[in-house]
C-alpha cells in the first residue's frame, strides 16, 4: 500500500481566501510563498476589530501541492492581488495593502502600479534569498527540494517541500520590484524580525533605503523570526499596524 505523503503542514487550519467588509477603510492582506491565508490571519482579526475591512486571497498554486505551485508564476500571484485589489477599488477610496514575505514584493509591485494606495507596511519581505538564483538552474531537473523541519511551534500552514520552477519565477519577481523601488512614493512601514532564518534579512535594509517614499520606517523585531504575524511580538505589531494607518488617514484632508 502506497503511504500518502502529506505536504501541507497544519492542513486543519483554514487558509482559503477570506472578506470581511466592515468600515469604510480597506486592508488588503497578501501571504507569503508556498504559505495560505493562515499566515495573515491574526493581523486581519486585529484589524476587522478595530472597525477595518479586510480582505485576503489563497493565491494560485497555494493551499493544494507544490506540484500544482509549480505550475504557477509570479504573473499568476500578482493576478490574483490585482484582481483583489481592483475589487477593493469599487468601493473604497483608502486602501491599505500588507504583505508577508513574498506577500511584501506583491505589495510593492501593487503599489508602483498604484501609486494611490494609502500605505503598506511589509513583514519580512523576501526582496532577497539566499541561493535562490540556484533554482533557475535546478528546476528543469529537481521539480521539489525538501524543506527543513520547523524549529518553532508556530500554527503556519505550508508546504513541506519547496517548488523550485515556482521559485525561479519567484527570483525573477525579485529584481523587477527591486528596479521599481526608487519610483514608489507611498508611505511605507517595513518589519523585519532578527532570527528570520528563511530569508536574506539584509533586503528589509535593501529596501528602506532605496525604496522612494518620504514616509517610511525600518522596525527590527529582536524576538522574532520570519513568520512576524505568528509570532511573539505579534501585539506590539498589530499596535504599530493600527498606529501607522490611524497616522495616514488623520493626515488625509
Amino acid at each position: 500500500m502506497t503511504q500518502e505523503i502529506h505536504y501541507l503542514r497544519n492542513p486543519h487550519l483554514d487558509g482559503n481566501s477570506f472578506f470581511w467588509p466592515k468600515g469604510d477603510v480597506a486592508v488588503l492582506c497578501l501571504h507569503g510563498f508556498t504559505a495560505t491565508t493562515v499566515e495573515v490571519r491574526r493581523m486581519a482579526e486585529f484589524l476587522s476589530q478595530q472597525g477595518y475591512t479586510v480582505k485576503a486571497p489563497l493565491l494560485p498554486g497555494h493551499g493544494t501541492t507544490p506540484m500544482e505551485m509549480n505550475k504557477t508564476g509570479w504573473k499568476d500571484w500578482f493576478g490574483a492581488a490585482e484582481n483583489n485589489l481592483k475589487e477593493l477599488l469599487k468601493d473604497y477610496s483608502n486602501i491599505f495593502v500588507l504583505g508577508e514575505s513574498m506577500g511584501g514584493l506583491l505589495t510593492l509591485h501593487l503599489t508602483a502600479k498604484y501609486p494611490d494606495i494609502s500605505g503598506i507596511l511589509l513583514f519580512a519581505p523576501a526582496v532577497t534569498i539566499s541561493n535562490l538564483w540556484l533554482t533557475k538552474i535546478l528546476w528543469p531537473f529537481v521539480p521539489l527540494m525538501k524543506k527543513k523541519p520547523a524549529d518553532n511551534q508556530l500554527p503556519q500552514q505550508s508546504y513541506s517541500a519547496f517548488p523550485l520552477k515556482a521559485a525561479a519565477s519567484l527570483y525573477d519577481f525579485q529584481k523587477l520590484v527591486r528596479a521599481e523601488l526608487k519610483d514608489i512614493t507611498t508611505p511605507i512601514r517595513i518589519f523585519q524580525g532578527r532570527n528570520d532564518d528563511t530569508i536574506d534579512p539584509m533586503g528589509a535594509v535593501y529596501a528602506y533605503e532605496r525604496i522612494g517614499s518620504e514616509d517610511k520606517e525600518l522596525i527590527i523585531l529582536n524576538e522574532s523570526c520570519h513568520l512576524i504575524l505568528l509570532d511573539k511580538q505579534m501585539p506590539q505589531v498589530q499596535e504599530m499596524t493600527h498606529v501607522f494607518i490611524t497616522g495616514i488617514l488623520g493626515e488625509k484632508p
